[in-house]
């Protein structure tokens, strides 16, 4: 322990459970602010902060950066990877039999041998708890077919809900879901898919896939275009890595779901060009 130095991102409630498991375990941590998208070439002065701190052991939570890891190895430095997610040229998404990796909780969990007795000294229903990776795995989707029950479901959502709102991440939640609300209201469909245009600064994503479970009640195939933010997601597609595939991004939810994001001096992925790659046979 003390020669392991966590670093993590805490921007969503599975990082942010794994930041205050780290800190009530005692774990050294290194703290970034990057939103969604970090990456460690982003994270200034990484690699001497990790040299003079002495740490023979970085942990690093969904930041992936190839050449800073290489870095850290060539110091001696022992690099251990916790992520499931595919990235433009870059798989992590799956281990070295290419079998699908749980969550980075999940993963956390087991490196750390953190038991059912551990999680509740720190004060955790160990099954709500796991609950957080289960659903970042996979959504509320994931969480049913692990055999949660509703009311389990409900804490996972409560414990969801409370570790962003310690975190300050809930300060803008009424303005997100009524746009997220506009935005599905104003949905069209194309083919098996709802797509999803949003024209407002807030993302609705996360909103409207609430919307969806609460509402619909069951697994929806959407594209959501935001326009002001220049992403692109579809969501519960069986083609999400044939889009990776052709125009890279990043995937997630077991390879259902991919996103991307436009950025200038790069031609832009269009609608249409999602929706030529959903309409092939592939």
């Amino acid at each position: 322990m003390r020669r392991t130095i966590l670093v993590i991102p805490p921007n969503d409630p599975e990082a942010i459970l794994i930041y205050e498991l780290a800190k009530a375990m005692g774990l050294q941590v290194i703290r970034s602010s990057q939103p969604h998208g970090a990456t460690l070439e982003r994270e200034p002065d990484l690699v001497p902060l990790i040299r003079d701190g002495g740490w023979k052991r970085a942990v690093i939570v969904e930041t992936p950066g190839p050449k800073v890891e290489e870095k850290l190895r060539k110091l001696g430095v022992e690099v251990v990877i916790l992520d499931h997610h595919h990235y433009t040229g870059l798989n992590r998404a799956h281990d070295a039999k290419g079998r699908p990796l749980p969550s980075s909780l999940e993963q956390f969990l087991k490196l750390f041998r953190i038991t059912d007795a551990l999680l509740r000294s720190f004060g955790y229903a160990p099954k709500i708890a796991r609950g957080i990776g289960v659903m970042d795995r996979g959504f509320v989707w994931a969480l049913k077919e692990d055999g949660y029950r509703p009311k389990e479901i409900d804490a996972v959502l409560a414990l969801r809900r409370k570790l962003l709102a310690d975190h300050g991440m809930l300060r803008d939640e009424e303005k997100q879901m009524a746009s997220a609300r506009k935005a599905w209201n104003d949905r069209r469909e194309w083919q098996e898919y709802q797509i999803v245009v949003n024209n407002a600064a807030a993302g609705v994503r996360e909103g409207v896939s609430f919307i969806v479970a609460l509402e619909v009640k069951k697994p929806t195939s959407i594209i959501f275009v935001e326009k002001k933010r220049g992403l692109l997601y579809v969501q519960e597609s069986d083609k999400a890595m044939d889009l990776f595939r052709e125009f890279g991004g990043f995937t997630f939810g077991l390879d259902r779901n991919w996103g991307y994001r436009n950025k200038q001096g790069k031609k832009p992925v269009s609608l249409k060009d999602i929706q030529r790659v959903l309409s092939s046979d592939q």
